[in-house]
């Protein structure tokens, strides 16, 4: 019944589509919202075939939110699972997805850690550094990779000649602060955006404090013979209180991180001939304490948790535009390493832990994955065709091959349908692997997983609205997740056979034009998966959002005065354990509603958030309460 409705909606759809295209549409009024960014160098993905999600700076600013894991939560077919506030840990989940299957960008740069996806969010970034955050929903392997194997999301920072110097402040709830500085300075031809920033906080309950620290800086250099340059480094700093971040058994937990990235991006045009390659190096400390400082630990407790990842590739691609389309052809050669004391093989020789003192890394692993990738695009009047493949080689797990293609038609500029079929792989993570302690043992002999996606949809953009419809089916093999038995005490990682999905995503935009309302925005996100997690609790890949219903509304108050209010709805799937008696516990919907107050000038913005306003209780993992009523203010100075 679920196949017949959805396929029969997008028909009916379909034909609503013929008798607007009929109608005579003035283009020139358009609302475009500052979504059309095709000629951006940074962009992940060609809008032609797919929907690609684009919240753009004026979003940003407007939103009630203080990070970047609060802004995603609002698209929809994403799902945030917070464990912390304000970045200090959260999960993402793009349509139904674990989190270890969204590759995480930064400019364009795979930042995505190997060890874990729980640091896909360690981005070196203050939330208003960044111009826009690119969104993918469904795989996009055969574009950028293995592990973009549910999503993709790319993150892009200021990049522009203008002469800039802006700095904020703001506080809030539980103690919170925070600081931030940056600009930019040069002209067309060389400049640089640089920015610093640091966050703070007493936790909204024992144990959740947090001290965040963040610099970046970007250069870019345009020549006319040797084309583009762009240069980033970023540094990160982040120490937080972990109360029953893993484990309800032990609330005392404590993580301490470092991220170090450094990327050179070239891109050149001549003639029909464009190229691009790519360089970059990131390293990730992690030291993760069961129990915080020691404190009450147990007998049995020998040390504390010490990794270091380091990621080093290099990607290069060329493209040649002929009367047959684009087509383009590229190597991604990408090497991970990880020396720890936990994960990975034994060594002959152990090595000195990185700013500890006595001590010592243990262990390690490493893999080499070498992926060759082909693409062709075709525009054919109102058609467009996309296809391509990919291979990706290691040692470990052999040859993996996937691909697939996108097509779309156009009943006019503002009316596409679209239809694509793609595959995806994702190998397991260093964690999946390895990782052995009081509460979870993992499988060396996990296989990589993998998918196979149809889509169907439809983009509408009228004078005053915007409308895009996603309907997809993915089908899942050796999906891997970390599962427990009721009468079990530890999580263990495992290949399930097989986790399909069947879902939607409906997102709509309302432009009012001579009125107090700005803009209302309805998100809406079905998903249903035929695996139940009956018989076990599933920590990751069953604990899917079945329903999330978000509504926004942009309003002004008075002259530069605006406001925005946003509500959201969500209805998660799965158990968890509770930790008083062992018992399963069905996930209970919540209603959550934010606000925020925005005084927008040319030389300052001045803010006011209420978070929670109806005192919802409600936990995105497990039993872990998030907080209540909260709010937080804020300047910020333009020159």
């Amino acid at each position: 019944m679920k196949n017949i409705f959805l396929i029969s909606s997008f028909f009916l759809l379909t034909g609503v589509q013929s008798l607007i295209a009929q109608q005579k549409i003035d283009s020139t009024a358009i609302h475009l919202s500052g979504v059309e960014v095709n000629a951006s160098r940074n962009k992940i993905y060609s809008e032609m075939g797919r929907v690609l999600t684009i919240i753009n700076k004026d979003e940003i600013r407007q939103a009630p939110v203080q990070s970047i894991d609060q802004l995603l939560d609002y698209v929809s077919g994403i799902d945030i699972r917070q464990r912390g506030t304000n970045s200090t840990q959260a999960d993402i989940s793009v349509r139904g997805g674990s989190f270890d299957q969204v590759l995480v960008l930064l400019n364009g740069v795979n930042i995505t850690d190997p060890q874990t996806g729980h640091f896909n969010l360690d981005i070196p970034l203050n939330l208003s550094d960044i111009t826009r955050i690119e969104i993918l929903e469904g795989s996009s392997a055969r574009v950028l990779g293995p592990n973009a194997f549910s999503g993709a999301i790319n993150i892009v920072t200021e990049n522009n000649s203008r002469r800039s110097l802006n700095a904020e402040l703001s506080g809030g709830s539980f103690n919170t602060f925070g600081q931030s500085v940056s600009g930019n300075l040069g002209n067309e031809g060389f400049h640089t955006f640089a920015s610093v920033s640091h966050k703070s906080s007493a936790g909204y309950i024992s144990n959740t404090d947090y001290n965040l620290s963040s610099a970046f800086i970007q250069s870019v250099l345009k020549t006319k013979n040797a084309g583009e340059f762009n240069l980033q480094l970023a540094g990160q700093l982040k120490d937080f209180g972990a109360n029953a971040f893993y484990s309800f058994a032990y609330p005392n937990q404590f993580e301490s991180s470092k991220t170090l990235l450094t990327a050179l991006d070239w891109t050149m045009n001549k003639g029909l001939f464009s190229y691009t390659a790519q360089a970059y190096w990131r390293r990730h400390h992690d030291r993760f304490e069961l129990f915080r400082g020691n404190v009450g630990a147990a007998s049995w407790y020998s040390g504390h948790n010490y990794h270091m990842t380091d990621v080093t590739g290099t990607k290069v691609s060329g493209s040649y535009v002929s009367k047959f389309g684009k087509t383009t052809v590229g190597i991604d050669i990408r090497n991970e390493h990880i020396f720890s004391n936990v994960l990975g093989n034994l060594m002959v020789q152990q090595v000195p832990v990185p700013f500890e003192t006595n001590q010592f890394f243990t262990r390690e692993a490493n893999r080499l994955l070498t992926t060759g990738f082909i693409d062709q695009t075709l525009n054919l009047k109102r058609w467009y065709f996309s296809a391509g493949a990919a291979a990706t080689n290691s040692a470990s797990f052999g040859w993996w091959g996937y691909g697939g293609v996108d097509a779309a038609y156009a009943f006019n500029e503002n009316i596409r349908v679209f239809a694509d079929a793609n595959s995806a792989v994702r190998l397991p993570t260093f964690t999946d692997l390895y990782y052995k302690s009081a509460t979870q043992l993992a499988n060396p002999n996990l296989k990589p997983e993998k998918s196979q996606t149809i889509e169907i949809g439809t983009k509408i953009q009228l004078q005053n609205w915007k409308l895009d419809i996603s309907l997809y089916k993915r089908f899942g093999q050796d999906v891997i997740d970390w599962t427990k038995d009721p009468d079990s005490t530890k999580w263990q990682s495992r290949n399930l056979t097989s986790v399909d999905a069947l879902g939607a995503d409906v997102a709509f935009n309302y432009f009012f034009q001579h009125s107090f309302l700005d803009k209302l925005t309805a998100t809406y996100s079905y998903l249903s998966m035929d695996k139940a997690a009956v018989g076990f609790d599933s920590k990751y890949a069953l604990d899917y959002l079945k329903n999330k219903v978000t509504l926004s509304i942009q309003h002004k108050l008075w002259n530069k005065l605006s406001a925005t209010w946003t509500g959201s709805y969500s209805e998660r799937a799965g158990q968890y354990t509770d930790f008083t008696n062992g018992s399963l516990i069905d996930y209970k919907p919540y209603f959550l509603v934010n606000g925020r107050i925005l005084w927008n000038d040319k030389h300052f913005d001045i803010f006011a958030d209420a978070n929670n306003i109806l005192n919802t209780s409600y936990a995105d993992f497990g039993g872990l309460t998030q907080p209540g009523f909260n709010f937080n203010a804020g300047v910020r100075m333009k020159l």
